[in-house]
Parts: structure tokens; C-alpha cells; sequence
């Protein structure tokens, strides 16, 4: 098998934008280089951070996937050479291991790649361009990936500051307020914007109902499509919601408070218990409340020094995984040896049959 890998690894982003295909183009290219002559299967995978090529043959299918690829991205071959990684049978099953369990993304341990690398398969699968060498290698890519992630802690510890702001809510209702997280209601100031939307994700996708207070009408109501949990208010509004809500994040890019002390002492009453977190710098909520009965201030320094803790854990795990794909690759490729002798054997007692 061979692997030609664009990635944010070697290639900016204004060149993987180059190789990036959309779906149709996708299955075009696919079929394509599968009736390249010496190509006896092909698999393309293009997500936002990769394009990558696999190819099984004779040792002229990766010139043959090389020079097709440049021609349908347009670049020369000496760019595409520069800018991607290209590698061939052992090394080639490894790298597929590795991006497939999260270990060569972005994002250490991402489960979202496994997915896409799902599809790709499948989309290979129904082209008929996936032959038995790489049915081979990628389900026990697949496998591999599965046993990584359920062997060790790296997808289970986040990193993103927003992903741990919606698990530090999820517990504050659950353990400190003491209610069912579907009860609770979580007013999201800057629900629109790079962090709030993340935030506010990440609280749907749990269960959690979430207000977006925005400045912009109807901004990000993408978000989700459950609109019994997602309420969309204006930004103007947030002081009329601030007393239902049993948490509060703020994260917004406001020169000014978006909630103040002296607002929240009228409409809040005295010694009601909430959880407000502020992910703004400078920050967006009046620091005196701190000292208020019943408030549990977070700001993003206390997050930012869990994602330094997660990400030391992270590396410890990333070694354990590691371990477990070596020991997957070696097995594939010992099942490859044993797939390519058989092969090659029935063809060996086809000739002398036929003969």
C-alpha cells in the first residue's frame, strides 16, 4: 500500500485549501484513479486539515496516484512532493493507524477523524475501488483505533476551554446544585461567537438547556437545530434572563462589562446560588461579585491551567496509545505477508491449471 498526505503537518492552509475536495469531486478523482492501469485499489480522504491518497498495486500505482493527483488539483508534481508525505508499505500502514486513533491530528486523540476516515472507506467501498489489501488494512485500522481509544484516557480528557467549561457546568448542576442537568438553564453571553458557541455546543449536546444572548439578530442560530433546548435572546435582554439562569458564561469581546455588580445585585436575589464564568480578556463580568454568598466565580485562568493539566495527561496517554498501534501494525502487516502469499500462490495454481 501507499499513502501520499497533504497535511497541516508540512502544508499551510492556503495550499491544503488546493486539495481539498468536495464530495463529488471526491468520488470522481476516486474513480478515476482506480482505472488508472497498475492502481488495483484507492482510497481518498479530504477533511479541513488533510487531503491523503491510498493506493494498493504494482510499485508504479504511487507514481500513477502522484501524477493524477497533481493534474486534478492543478499544482506540479515537484509541489505536490514538497508539501505532502509520501510513504509506502509498512510506513504507509502506520501513518493510517495513527491519523485513524487521533495521534496525527491537530487536536491529539480527535475522535472526529476516525469518522471521516469511516466514510471515505465506505465511499471507496461502494465505488468498488476498495480491494482486499486495503479491506485488510483499514479494518484493522478501525479496530486499532478503537482499541487505542478505549484502552487509554486521551479522548475522554479535553482540552478545549470551551469543552471544560461545559463539563464544570454539567457538574456544578449535577453535584453543587443538586438538580438533573436537563433542569438546569445556562445563559450564554456571546453564544454567537468562537469560544460561546463552542460552549454553548458542547451544553446542547449534553443535555443542557442553553439562552444565546447576542448582539446580532438571530447570530449563530445554527448552533442547533434543537430549539426546545436553544433560546435566542438580544444581548439588551440578559439582565431579564439572568435570574432563571443557574449559570452564566460570558465570553464575549466587549470593551465593557457585560455584567455588572450593581445589576446583578438587583435582579438577583441575596444568597441565591450560581455559577458564573467569565472567558473574556479583559473580563467580562464585575469582579466583585466574587465575593457574593451563593456565587462560584471561574474565570479563564482556571481553565486555562486544567487544559495545562489535561494536556500533560494527554502526552502520558499518547505514549500508551502509540504502544497499541505499533502492536496493531505489526499484526496487519504479518495478515498482509500471509493475504499476499495465498494471493499469489492461487495465481501460481491458476497458471499450472490453465497450463
Amino acid at each position: 500500500m501507499f499513502c501520499i498526505s497533504v497535511s497541516y503537518r508540512k502544508a499551510p492552509l492556503a495550499v491544503r485549501e488546493r486539495f481539498a475536495f468536495l464530495p463529488e469531486e471526491q468520488e470522481a478523482f476516486l474513480e478515476r484513479l482506480y482505472k488508472k492501469e497498475k492502481v488495483s485499489g484507492a482510497v481518498v480522504l479530504s477533511t479541513c486539515s488533510r487531503c491523503e491518497i491510498y493506493v494498493s498495486g504494482s510499485s508504479d500505482a504511487f507514481g500513477r496516484a502522484v501524477l493524477a493527483l497533481a493534474e486534478a488539483r492543478r499544482v506540479k508534481e515537484q509541489e505536490l512532493r514538497r508539501y505532502g508525505l509520501c510513504c509506502s508499505g509498512g510506513a504507509a500502514v502506520r501513518h493510517l493507524f495513527l491519523v485513524c486513533a487521533g495521534l496525527d491530528s491537530m487536536v491529539l486523540g480527535e475522535d472526529e477523524i476516525l469518522h471521516q476516515v469511516r466514510e471515505a472507506y465506505r465511499m471507496a467501498s461502494e465505488c468498488g475501488s476498495a480491494d482486499g489489501e486495503l479491506n485488510i488494512v483499514f479494518q484493522a485500522a478501525f479496530r486499532a483505533a478503537k482499541r487505542a481509544k478505549s484502552q487509554t484516557a486521551l479522548s475522554t480528557t479535553p482540552l478545549s476551554i470551551g469543552t471544560l467549561t461545559a463539563n464544570e457546568i454539567e457538574h456544578y448542576l449535577t453535584s453543587v446544585k443538586g438538580i438533573p442537568k436537563e433542569n438546569g438553564t445556562v445563559l450564554v453571553i456571546g453564544a454567537a461567537g468562537k469560544i460561546g458557541s463552542i460552549v454553548a455546543k458542547d451544553l446542547l449536546a449534553k443535555g443542557i438547556p442553553v439562552i444565546g444572548a447576542s448582539r446580532k439578530e438571530r447570530a449563530g442560530a445554527d448552533i442547533s437545530k434543537d430549539q426546545a433546548r436553544m433560546r435566542w435572546i438580544r444581548f439588551a435582554d440578559r439582565y431579564q434572563w439572568l435570574q432563571q439562569a443557574d449559570a452564566v458564561v460570558s465570553a464575549t469581546v466587549s470593551p465593557q462589562e457585560t455584567i455588572t455588580g450593581q445589576e446583578y445585585r438587583r435582579t438577583v436575589p441575596e444568597g441565591g446560588q450560581k455559577l458564573l464564568v467569565d472567558l473574556a480578556v479583559p473580563g467580562d463580568i464585575d469582579r466583585t461579585l466574587q465575593k457574593e454568598s451563593g456565587i462560584t466565580f471561574l474565570d479563564i485562568d482556571f481553565f486555562r491551567n486544567a487544559a495545562r493539566a489535561n494536556r500533560s495527561i494527554r502526552l502520558t496517554e499518547k505514549e500508551k496509545a502509540e504502544h497499541i498501534i505499533e502492536e496493531c501494525t505489526e499484526e496487519t502487516l504479518n495478515k498482509l505477508y500471509l493475504w499476499e502469499f495465498k494471493s499469489r500462490l492461487n495465481k501460481l495454481k491458476k497458471s499450472g491449471a490453465q497450463q
